[in-house]
């Protein structure tokens, strides 16, 4: 193929009538065939036959349930949110990107910007509860309060915070155990980490608490919709991210990380070749130019490690960069923490965001409901 059959993405958008990050979700799909600029390598190059034949599919077939069904996978957001969201490969936290916050900021104080408040202090202290794993424990915790706490449909943001951050608590202590204070220095005495490990917990969590309409958070705000109690909604999303492809990533990661440490990564590779990259943490749809939110960890981790240099080979044998999952991974090697420290980490930054946006969907009053596409056989 000579150079004049590809076109810039600028083009490529022209002719799609599309906007850059719906293209770059196109190609991860492997819609169509990309390449690098030969003459400028940051630069992208896509094949025009493909975009051509992709065009004239969008030209032939743009009733609305193909654009509803078409758009659920990746495509532009369907729900309006001021909590987070992607532009131009970065992360925002309402007026500010997610790792400029990450610098400092704890999760409590993420938290209270996510729900909209100006109260910034520790999750008050919860009970105890004992239980089997991270999972069992938080949804044993979230199972116990839903049946009774009221619904917040019709209800005030000023009850909804309140409510949030004793149900915050409640979560914190099933997972981790009672104790006070930030939870990335709770989570430092329970894993017996140094101030400095302590931080990386800290800009973690923070990276980790929100990230627009991923499954999870979907899953909260259709919850939430029905006027479901925060409890309830918060059981939905940590349901939601029990699943393999979504917080169970960071364990498949992991276990490529060790593969690569040990030299047999090709072999892992190999062996899993039905799973894409993105499955066991390289690459990301939303972040074609790498995922920032890992980028700023990795390089948190103390150097020299190991575990960071191994990642980069892997990196450059998947062409693929890692994302935030594979950052949970290398803090949990890094660090030699117990199998399940990653998902305890997920869940406890991202229930923050999950009731942010549990608490939005409420006051806009609007149930989600899709319609679906029936076919009798």
């Amino acid at each position: 193929m000579s150079l004049d059959e590809w076109i810039t993405a600028t083009q490529a958008c022209i002719r799609l009538g599309v906007r850059k990050q719906t293209l770059y979700a196109y190609a991860s799909r492997k819609l169509m065939r990309v390449r690098a600029d030969p003459e400028e390598g940051r630069r992208s190059l896509y094949y025009r036959l493909d975009v051509e034949q992709l065009a004239e599919t969008h030209s032939r077939s743009r009733k609305r349930s193909d654009v509803a069904s078409g758009s659920i996978k990746w495509g532009d957001p369907v729900l309006p949110t001021a909590i987070s969201g992607i532009k131009n490969g970065t992360l925002w936290f309402g007026d500010a990107p997610a790792t400029t916050l990450a610098k400092t900021a704890t999760l409590e104080e993420i938290a209270a910007r996510h729900l909209g408040t100006t109260l910034v202090g520790d999750f008050p202290l919860g009970k105890s509860q004992a239980g089997d794993s991270v999972l069992a424990r938080g949804l044993a915790r979230l199972s116990a309060i839903a049946p009774n706490a009221p619904p917040i449909a019709s209800r005030g943001r000023e009850a909804l915070v309140r409510d949030a951050g004793q149900l915050l608590a409640e979560f914190a202590d099933a997972l981790i155990g009672p104790g006070m204070g930030p939870l990335h220095n709770r989570l430092a005495t329970l894993w017996d980490l140094n101030a400095q490990d302590a931080d990386v917990l800290r800009c973690a969590l923070v990276l980790l608490s929100d990230h627009e309409l991923n499954p999870s958070t979907f899953a909260v705000r259709v919850c939430a919709s029905t006027g479901a109690s925060l409890a309830a909604c918060a059981l939905a999303g940590l349901a939601t991210l029990s699943g393999p492809k979504h917080g169970g990533v960071a364990g498949k990661t992991r276990e490529a990380l060790q593969q690569g440490h040990d030299g047999r990564f090709a072999e892992f590779v190999a062996q899993h070749a039905s799973m894409t990259p993105y499955e066991y943490g390289f690459g990301h749809p939303l972040y074609p130019q790498g995922d920032p939110r890992a980028a700023m960890i990795l390089s948190r981790l103390a150097p020299p490690s190991d575990k960071v240099q191994t990642l980069k080979a892997m990196s450059a044998l998947l062409g693929h960069a890692p994302n935030i999952d594979a950052a949970l991974a290398s803090i949990t090697l890094a660090y030699d923490l117990p199998d399940d420290a990653a998902f305890t980490l997920f869940a406890l930054a991202r229930i923050t965001g999950w009731i942010g946006h549990a608490i939005e969907q409420a006051q806009n009053g609007q149930i989600i409901r899709p319609r679906a596409r029936f076919s009798q056989n």
